[in-house]
């Protein structure tokens, strides 16, 4: 069965994929176009069963002089079946009225968490500049804007049954890395200008 979501994205000669969903590829566009996957993104099976709750959502403090991170989620996840389990708990973030086309919410981390029968544990995540920001092609830059922001914590990007927000106070930009700088590749790998 073909997904209406990729008509067209073919050439005529079946040899180019020709991808124009831009950042409304996957779970993004799915929740734009209101399409109901039969499996969610982050959907996982397990033999046990899990819950979420007690959604805390507070400014990051500072340490030792600066601020990295902007917002700390913490919630609890437990699980609720008698047997063991592991648990992948994923924040999601979307901002409530943006100035640019914006998927509904997006993926900015997640936490594996491994527990037993009946047994609960806290969990807390930070959320940075770029967890808020869009990539800007007018400045070149990630730019995350004035604005509440929902931020939402569950198993899979369909199941989200914490529920928050966040005011971001002031625009915050920061300028892209340079992935070559950033990373060390060994000499066999490395680029040499022609």
């Amino acid at each position: 069965m073909r997904s209406p979501e990729f008509e067209g994205s073919v050439d005529p000669t079946g040899n180019t994929a020709v991808y124009r969903e831009g950042i409304f590829g996957g779970y993004r566009g799915y929740e734009k176009n209101g399409v109901t996957p039969q499996y969610p993104f982050g959907y996982g099976l397990s033999y046990t069963t899990f819950a979420y709750s007690d959604l805390d959502i507070e400014p990051a403090r500072e340490q030792h002089g600066k601020r990295d991170d902007l917002a700390r989620v913490s919630f609890t996840v437990s699980n609720t079946g008698d047997r063991a389990g592991a648990e992948v708990a994923e924040p999601y973030v979307g901002q409530q009225n943006p100035a640019v086309p914006r998927p509904i919410k997006e993926l900015k981390g997640f936490k594996r968490v491994l527990l037993q029968p009946g047994e609960s544990k806290r969990i807390t995540l930070e959320l940075d500049q770029r967890s808020f920001a869009f990539f800007n092609t007018t400045t070149k830059q990630w730019d995350a804007l004035p604005d509440t922001y929902n931020i939402l914590v569950g198993s899979s990007s369909q199941d989200t049954p914490l529920k928050g927000q966040f005011k971001l106070q002031a625009e915050l930009t920061s300028k892209p890395k340079d992935v070559l700088k950033a990373v060390s590749l060994p000499r066999s790998l490395r680029i040499s200008p022609t």
